[in-house]
């Protein structure tokens, strides 16, 4: 499995729009609107590179997407102090 983050920008004012296109595509756990240099995030998880390369495309082709900054995720064995196992 991959996790990873997906931030998009949108057309000023699509933000919602965009949010609902997306609403139930496959791999996506997670979405949250944004404020800053982004308008949403999205925090994913699919099969392997392969599969992740077609989400982003696919989410590229959502209308009011103008640019996506894609980050792969890797859980930490050990989050805490040496040991601990908190996270």
């Amino acid at each position: 499995m991959v996790n990873g983050i997906i931030m998009l920008k949108t057309v000023p004012g699509h933000e919602r729009r965009v949010h609902a296109a997306l609403r139930g595509l496959s791999g996506i756990n997670r979405m949250y609107i944004l404020f800053g240099d982004f308008d949403l995030l999205l925090d994913v998880q699919v099969e392997g590179l392969l599969a992740l390369n077609g989400l982003v495309d696919t989410v590229r082709e959502v209308e009011g997407v103008v640019a996506t900054r894609t980050i792969l995720a890797h859980a930490f064995e050990r989050c805490g102090p040496p040991g601990t196992e908190a996270c």
